[in-house]
């Protein structure tokens, strides 16, 4: 991890249970095929190329509008599922609108060849410039690399950024990533995607309609990882489908079991990447920011316990709302206050710039007082919605909220299977209650 240059830590990735301790760079090209392919292994029928035009949902199904190599071609089918990225054409149908610019993360991306790189390493470049945001350089092979940078889309004071630009100037102006790419050749051209971020306000089922990944929001705001949650939710989708169909119920109200295990399983992490992202839209506030991630990985340097949560949340290992507890948030304090006066000339220093820093503050919040109360307002809704979800979660844990055990805990669920002999379709394991 880098800081303006600077090299902040070198770590491996934490140690959580039940996961590796090890990521894979795949190109999406790669790894789409194989989904592809390991679906139609098991009988689906691919019609590709298919454009998705519109759909209409009756009571007996839906019909689907689409154009094929300029062809139009319809369907009927008994339920459709939105599992088609952050400009989801099935959701903006399904809520009637695109989804809020506030719920927008913005990230461009290229493949270079022929590089400098260590292939077991991934590096993330944090910049003044270009945060709330990362670069990062990711390795695919030996002489490969994803290369890219993401970030916020709204923040204030309101500038005009091309990130096509940051990232080809970051490219030639850092001495540690100019290294890496050193004489290495753009693979095809550079490549720039929106992503939708989790909202635990929008809809994700409806009649006969389910929302995952991308489609659904289901992005971490904090680090924009979308991948693993797309291939979860696509599960959680499968087997809350699968039981919908044997009970003959594709209502809204059935179909709320999905919503329920996303909001149970990573809606409240998820929701206080939120918060964070809200508090760091402020770009006025950047030094403090940038004197947080110095503070965090100060720690990560003498606290293992510490590193793992640290690097397990940015990993995308370990939910964020572990950065939340009285130990973590503790830890966090009192390395800064350590940090600011470890010494007599690093004491005064710290108090000159926090009364510099306050004063500029206060001045830019009178100036600016629109967009600092719509700030405001912004972190309080996110702060609500993430107490929101934790009683929700809580709820279901006590359960106070029933859905089907068999969607919540599977793994319990098979177990149980095992050792009783009634049917899986029996009417009491669909009955459930909000």
């Amino acid at each position: 991890m880098y800081l303006d240059g600077e090299k902040l830590i070198t770590k491996d990735l934490p140690n959580i249970e039940g996961l590796p301790n090890y990521g894979r760079v795949i190109p999406r090209v790669t790894l789409d095929n194989w989904l592809v392919e390991a679906a139609r292994k098991q009988g689906v029928e691919i019609i590709t190329p298919c454009k998705l035009q519109h759909y209409t949902v009756y009571e007996n199904g839906v019909t689907i509008e689409c154009k094929q190599e300029n062809k139009e071609r319809n369907f009927f089918v008994k339920m459709i599922i939105g599992a088609d990225g952050s400009n989801s054409t099935v959701a903006r149908i399904m809520n009637g609108k695109k989804p809020n610019p506030e719920n927008r993360i913005i990230a461009v991306r290229a493949y270079f060849e022929n590089i400098n790189c260590i292939s077991d390493k991934a590096e993330l470049f944090f910049t003044s410039e270009s945060f709330p945001g990362y670069y990062w350089f990711f390795p695919t092979g030996n002489k490969t690399a994803n290369v890219g940078i993401g970030m916020t889309l709204e923040i204030f004071p309101k500038k005009e950024i091309h990130l096509k630009e940051l990232l080809m100037d970051m490219i030639e102006r850092d001495v540690t990533l100019k290294s890496r790419i050193g004489n290495g050749k753009l693979i095809n051209k550079i490549v720039g995607f929106p992503l939708s971020v989790y909202n635990p306000n929008a809809a994700i089922v409806k009649n006969r309609v389910v929302l995952t990944g991308d489609a659904a929001g289901l992005i971490n705001s904090l680090n924009g990882e979308g991948i693993q949650y797309a291939m979860q939710s696509g599960r959680w989708a499968a087997e809350s489908v699968t039981r919908c169909f044997s009970a003959n119920n594709l209502s809204e109200e059935s179909l709320k079991i999905f919503d329920a295990k996303v909001r149970s399983e990573i809606g409240y992490g998820m929701s206080v990447s939120n918060i964070i992202m809200q508090f760091t839209r402020n770009r006025n506030l950047n030094p403090l920011w940038m004197n947080l991630l110095k503070t965090i990985v100060a720690k990560a340097k003498q606290n293992e316990q510490y590193a793992n949560i640290a690097g397990g949340i940015l990993s995308g290992m370990i939910p964020t709302s572990k950065a939340i507890t009285v130990s973590f948030l503790g830890k966090t304090f009192f390395k800064g206050i350590t940090l600011a006066f470890n010494s007599p000339y690093r004491t005064f220093q710290s108090i000159k710039q926090s009364v510099i820093f306050c004063t500029t503050t206060l001045l830019q919040s009178v100036k600016q007082r629109d967009e600092y109360w719509n700030w405001t307002k912004e972190i309080i809704k996110t702060i609500i919605s993430s107490v929101h979800l934790k009683r929700y979660k809580r709820r279901i844990k006590n359960k106070k909220i029933k859905i089907p055990i068999e969607i919540l805990y599977p793994q319990a669920f098979e177990q149980q299977a095992k050792t009783e002999s009634e049917s899986l379709t029996s009417k009491n394991k669909y009955e459930y209650e909000y």
